[in-house]
């Protein structure tokens, strides 16, 4: 048994010490400036009041956006948040939550690299040098102290982990576990950041095709049930974002110009730091830094040498696998210039406004790639120690914010913004954007009458109303479909034409008792139960395979 945990433990304390002087920074009290973090802050802060108000699965958000509320979550990737929920609820504040989840994300990823590169290469210098090169990757920095992104970095660390359950079950052991646990890690993917999923499927199904061609392999089964399972799991989420997309601002103006970043060779290849918006004189690096491309380079050279020379130095497998992932990074590069700005009008790519954003699996297949250094002369082996040395030298100076503030939970928690750079997510009917926190949750707009007993949360609000004559109300919350109302247990329709877009109803003389819920329509309705059947397969899956197991051993 000791000998068995002894490796777990000696590869947790590495990673462990390989991150630590990346993530110091968020030892320090309080907080810093980032693009994305404190949104991330307010973000988690409305997930948790939303689930506090019985919404499950939290689409809507009821205090955003000066308290007119917006189909937040309906869009925005949600499991950082429901995590980060579960680390609130350990009594851990908002901002120290998303804190622990970004260094989390690094020592994560890091783990889920050595894993993956250990057993892709054969070699556990392979797993030590590929993890620490995953780490100190210049895009991994920018993400931690610049951009901020909280879906990104989790991504990083889920990269490896989805790929690594993916070999094993194209290697056929323990099918029905790894197929669970590959379909679980790449949902989770999908519902950390949809762009990075979007970008890694790439890496996922050339490597799909590559093994299963490497080996000769008919049996597309597995993978298929893997990939279809993922999507299944994630579905409550994409399935109501892809098809409600056409309701919201999203739909008709893009968040950026896209053709304005668009890399140029010398921003991928000449050190620098910044931390400002990537157009501005401050922006942060597009670098993919030096010990990196030197990886490159080195492995390029080494296959030419290999295939000229004949030399039967490396097994076919490693030789192919290198190959596979050195186009992927000569693929990834190339649409980073603007001229592969035709591909990005391809289905899913047209919706990523930063072709920028291939670093992040391009640091993920480079760091990968790095393993195979260790497969070589002992010369070569120490380049890629040598190479690590290089980048944490070049890498730490920069791994640290601009400066240090504390704000505290409270300052978030009472924050008004919509959390978007450009309200991309209101609502296509809302001509008027709020600007000011509704006074009133309840008001009427036209005739006479008296409101008592209001109450009003992310999926709900009631309240009484007693009509001296036909009035028409304003519940000054935006109109989202699954919104319903009743006044004495009756429906009555919405009129969201207002330049608010807020839901306006019309009810005759008398006292009535008015209910507003948000719920699920029809169509997410179907993807909730699409994803509980995911969980069910799941669930079977990990019982057969332990059922199977047990078999085995009586």
């Amino acid at each position: 048994m000791i000998k068995k945990i002894y490796p777990g433990l000696l590869l947790i304390v590495y990673c462990l010490l390989t991150s630590l002087p990346v993530i110091l920074p968020y030892f320090h009290p309080g907080y810093f400036p980032t693009h994305d973090g404190e949104w991330a802050v307010i973000r988690l802060g409305d997930m948790f009041r939303s689930l506090r108000d019985h919404q499950f699965p939290v689409r809507f958000s009821g205090n955003l956006n000066f308290g007119y509320g917006y189909p937040l979550f309906n869009f925005t990737y949600p499991a950082p948040y429901y995590i980060g929920v579960l680390f609130h609820f350990l009594k851990f504040g908002f901002v120290d939550t998303i804190k622990i989840l970004f260094a989390l994300s690094v020592v994560l990823s890091a783990i889920g690299m050595f894993l993956l590169s250990a057993r892709l290469w054969g070699h556990k210098m392979a797993g030590f040098i590929s993890a620490f090169l995953y780490v100190y990757f210049p895009y991994r920095i920018v993400d931690l102290y610049a951009r901020g992104s909280i879906g990104e970095s989790l991504s990083f660390a889920l990269f490896p982990f989805v790929l690594f359950f993916l070999d094993r079950i194209l290697s056929g052991n323990k099918t029905y576990l790894y197929v669970a646990l590959g379909s679980l890690s790449y949902a989770l993917l999908i519902l950390t950041h949809n762009i990075m999923a979007v970008l890694f499927t790439p890496v996922l199904i050339v490597f799909i095709f590559g093994r299963m061609y490497f080996e000769k392999s008919k049996n597309f089964l597995p993978p298929l049930v893997f990939i279809t399972l993922s999507f299944i799991l994630s579905a409550f989420f994409w399935l109501p974002a892809l098809v409600e997309k056409n309701s919201i601002l999203l739909s008709r103006i893009p968040i950026a110009d896209r053709s304005i970043y668009f890399v140029n060779l010398s921003q991928l290849i000449i050190p620098r730091w910044g931390y400002g918006l990537p157009d501005h004189p401050d922006g942060f690096s597009y670098q993919i830094g030096l010990p990196h491309i030197i990886i490159v380079l080195t492995v390029l050279g080494l296959l030419l040498y290999f295939w000229q020379a004949r030399k039967k130095v490396l097994t076919k497998y490693h030789f192919q696998l290198s190959v596979l992932l050195l186009i992927i990074v000569v693929a990834f590069v190339s649409m980073m210039f603007s001229v592969s700005s035709l591909l990005w009008q391809a289905p899913l790519l047209k919706e990523i406004n930063y072709p920028w954003t291939l670093l992040g699996p391009l640091c993920f297949v480079i760091s990968l790639l790095a393993g195979f250094l260790c497969l070589q002369h002992k010369f070569i082996k120490y380049l890629s120690v040598v190479l690590c040395v290089v980048a944490g030298i070049l890498i730490l100076p920069n791994a640290r914010p601009s400066s240090y503030f504390d704000k505290g939970d409270s300052y978030y928690l009472t924050n008004d913004a919509t959390t978007t750079s450009s309200r991309e997510l209101m609502p296509l009917w809302v001509k008027t954007q709020p600007s000011l926190r509704v006074e009133q949750k309840v008001e009427v707009i036209k005739g006479e009458g008296s409101i008592s007993n209001s109450f009003a949360d992310s999926r709900l609000i009631t309240f009484v109303v007693d009509a001296k004559d036909k009035i028409t109300l304003r519940i000054n919350t935006i109109y989202y479909p699954g919104w319903t109302i009743q006044a004495n247990g009756v429906a009555v329709p919405i009129d969201y034409t207002n330049r608010l877009g807020v839901m306006d109803i019309t009810v005759p003389v008398g006292r009535h008792e008015i209910i507003a819920k948000f719920g699920e329509t029809p169509l997410r309705l179907t993807a909730d139960i699409l994803s509980l059947v995911g969980i069910i397969i799941v669930l079977y899956l990990i019982i057969m395979d332990r059922f199977k197991i047990k078999f085995l051993k009586s």
